[in-house]
Protein backbone atom coordinates (compact mmCIF):
# COMPACT_ATOMS: atom_id res chain seq x y z
CA UNK A 1 0.00 0.00 0.00
CA UNK A 2 1.18 3.60 -1.04
CA UNK A 3 0.21 6.59 0.76
CA UNK A 4 0.32 10.29 -0.01
CA UNK A 5 0.51 12.78 2.64
CA UNK A 6 1.32 16.59 3.25
CA UNK A 7 4.01 17.01 6.12
CA UNK A 8 1.35 18.95 8.10
CA UNK A 9 -0.94 16.10 8.15
CA UNK A 10 1.70 13.36 8.58
CA UNK A 11 1.10 11.35 12.07
CA UNK A 12 4.42 12.01 14.74
CA UNK A 13 4.65 8.26 14.63
CA UNK A 14 4.91 8.07 11.15
CA UNK A 15 7.40 11.04 10.74
CA UNK A 16 9.34 9.12 13.74
CA UNK A 17 9.55 5.74 11.35
CA UNK A 18 10.71 8.59 8.21
CA UNK A 19 13.10 9.94 10.61
CA UNK A 20 14.49 6.35 11.92
CA UNK A 21 15.19 5.00 8.35
CA UNK A 22 17.06 8.39 7.71
CA UNK A 23 19.16 8.00 10.76
CA UNK A 24 19.82 4.61 10.05
CA UNK A 25 20.31 4.56 6.49
CA UNK A 26 22.04 8.36 6.14
CA UNK A 27 23.13 9.46 9.24
CA UNK A 28 26.84 8.25 8.42
CA UNK A 29 27.17 9.71 4.77
CA UNK A 30 26.08 13.01 6.40
CA UNK A 31 28.33 12.75 9.27
CA UNK A 32 30.93 12.31 6.66
CA UNK A 33 30.35 14.97 4.52
CA UNK A 34 29.75 19.01 4.80
CA UNK A 35 26.58 19.26 5.80
CA UNK A 36 27.24 17.22 9.11
CA UNK A 37 24.61 15.58 10.71
CA UNK A 38 21.88 17.84 12.38
CA UNK A 39 18.77 15.49 13.94
CA UNK A 40 16.82 19.16 14.37
CA UNK A 41 17.76 20.90 11.56
CA UNK A 42 17.07 17.16 10.04
CA UNK A 43 13.41 17.45 11.62
CA UNK A 44 12.51 20.73 10.88
CA UNK A 45 13.79 20.27 7.25
CA UNK A 46 10.96 16.90 7.22
CA UNK A 47 8.14 19.07 8.73
CA UNK A 48 7.83 21.79 6.10
CA UNK A 49 4.69 22.77 5.12
CA UNK A 50 5.18 22.21 1.41
CA UNK A 51 7.17 18.84 2.34
CA UNK A 52 4.87 15.94 0.48
CA UNK A 53 5.49 12.19 1.48
CA UNK A 54 4.94 9.14 -0.17
CA UNK A 55 4.89 6.52 2.20
CA UNK A 56 4.62 2.50 1.57
CA UNK A 57 3.58 -0.22 3.62
CA UNK A 58 3.46 -3.58 3.27
CA UNK A 59 -0.22 -4.84 4.29
CA UNK A 60 -0.59 -9.09 4.45
CA UNK A 61 -3.82 -9.98 5.87
CA UNK A 62 -4.52 -10.49 9.54
CA UNK A 63 -1.35 -8.98 9.90
CA UNK A 64 -0.32 -5.35 11.16
CA UNK A 65 1.12 -2.99 8.14
CA UNK A 66 4.59 -2.74 8.32
CA UNK A 67 6.77 0.21 7.34
CA UNK A 68 8.87 0.12 4.24
CA UNK A 69 9.81 3.21 3.51
CA UNK A 70 9.10 6.11 1.91
CA UNK A 71 9.89 9.32 -0.44
CA UNK A 72 9.54 12.86 0.31
CA UNK A 73 9.17 15.99 -2.24
CA UNK A 74 8.64 19.27 -2.95
CA UNK A 75 7.68 21.72 -5.44
CA UNK A 76 10.80 24.39 -5.81
CA UNK A 77 12.61 26.19 -8.49
CA UNK A 78 15.90 25.68 -10.26
CA UNK A 79 18.37 28.22 -9.60
CA UNK A 80 19.21 29.13 -13.02
CA UNK A 81 16.80 29.44 -14.92
CA UNK A 82 14.40 29.36 -12.24
CA UNK A 83 11.79 27.18 -13.03
CA UNK A 84 9.68 25.01 -10.87
CA UNK A 85 10.67 21.60 -10.13
CA UNK A 86 9.80 18.47 -7.89
CA UNK A 87 12.87 18.03 -5.87
CA UNK A 88 13.46 14.61 -3.90
CA UNK A 89 14.61 15.34 -0.27
CA UNK A 90 14.52 11.86 0.50
CA UNK A 91 14.41 8.29 -0.69
CA UNK A 92 14.73 5.54 1.75
CA UNK A 93 13.52 1.86 2.25
CA UNK A 94 13.97 -0.95 4.83
CA UNK A 95 16.48 -3.37 4.39
CA UNK A 96 14.35 -6.05 3.78
CA UNK A 97 12.00 -3.55 1.57
CA UNK A 98 15.14 -3.17 -0.79
CA UNK A 99 15.98 -4.93 -4.64
CA UNK A 100 12.29 -5.53 -4.81
CA UNK A 101 11.48 -3.13 -7.30
CA UNK A 102 10.06 0.10 -4.85
CA UNK A 103 12.98 3.12 -4.81
CA UNK A 104 12.12 2.52 -8.91
CA UNK A 105 8.40 2.40 -8.11
CA UNK A 106 8.62 5.79 -5.84
CA UNK A 107 10.79 7.21 -8.41
CA UNK A 108 8.01 6.87 -11.16
CA UNK A 109 5.33 7.91 -9.03
CA UNK A 110 7.41 11.82 -8.55
CA UNK A 111 8.12 11.83 -11.71
CA UNK A 112 4.37 10.85 -12.91
CA UNK A 113 3.43 13.78 -10.28
CA UNK A 114 6.05 16.05 -11.63
CA UNK A 115 4.56 15.32 -15.25
CA UNK A 116 0.76 16.08 -14.44
CA UNK A 117 1.31 19.25 -12.66
CA UNK A 118 3.66 20.89 -15.83
CA UNK A 119 6.73 20.60 -13.79
CA UNK A 120 10.10 19.86 -16.19
CA UNK A 121 12.30 18.06 -14.29
CA UNK A 122 12.81 16.30 -11.22
CA UNK A 123 15.85 16.46 -8.85
CA UNK A 124 17.61 15.29 -5.66
CA UNK A 125 20.97 15.18 -4.20
CA UNK A 126 22.69 12.22 -3.37
CA UNK A 127 26.09 11.71 -1.61
CA UNK A 128 29.54 11.17 -4.09
CA UNK A 129 30.51 8.67 -1.66
CA UNK A 130 26.47 6.73 -2.14
CA UNK A 131 27.55 4.35 -4.87
CA UNK A 132 24.56 2.29 -5.15
CA UNK A 133 22.68 5.13 -5.05
CA UNK A 134 24.19 6.85 -7.87
CA UNK A 135 24.09 3.84 -9.88
CA UNK A 136 20.25 3.64 -9.21
CA UNK A 137 19.93 7.25 -10.27
CA UNK A 138 21.95 6.51 -13.50
CA UNK A 139 19.58 3.70 -14.10
CA UNK A 140 16.77 5.47 -14.33
CA UNK A 141 17.85 8.14 -16.47
CA UNK A 142 19.09 10.59 -13.27
CA UNK A 143 22.63 12.89 -14.78
CA UNK A 144 24.81 15.45 -13.26
CA UNK A 145 22.76 18.94 -13.11
CA UNK A 146 24.43 21.89 -14.27
CA UNK A 147 24.06 23.57 -10.89
CA UNK A 148 25.55 20.86 -9.76
CA UNK A 149 29.09 21.74 -7.41
CA UNK A 150 32.04 21.04 -9.23
CA UNK A 151 35.57 20.64 -7.24
CA UNK A 152 37.85 23.93 -6.74
CA UNK A 153 41.48 24.41 -6.56
CA UNK A 154 42.69 27.16 -3.71
CA UNK A 155 45.81 27.43 -3.29
CA UNK A 156 47.14 24.47 -1.63
CA UNK A 157 44.84 21.99 -2.28
CA UNK A 158 41.78 21.09 -4.84
CA UNK A 159 38.66 21.07 -2.38
CA UNK A 160 36.36 17.87 -3.62
CA UNK A 161 32.57 18.27 -3.55
CA UNK A 162 31.32 15.42 -1.01
CA UNK A 163 27.44 15.50 -3.30
CA UNK A 164 26.13 15.95 -6.55
CA UNK A 165 23.12 17.34 -7.80
CA UNK A 166 21.10 14.94 -10.38
CA UNK A 167 18.03 15.75 -12.81
CA UNK A 168 15.88 14.14 -15.30
CA UNK A 169 13.67 16.03 -17.52
CA UNK A 170 10.01 14.75 -17.24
Amino acid sequence: MISFTFATDLPTMQLNHCFSLIESTSREDYERSSFGWHPTRKRREMEESEMRYLQVYKNREGERETFEGFLSFMITHDSSPAVPVLYVYEIHLTEDARGKGLGRFLMDKAESIAHKIGVQKVMLTCFVSNTIARNFYDRLGYRTDACSPEDRTTRRKVVKVDYVIMSKAV
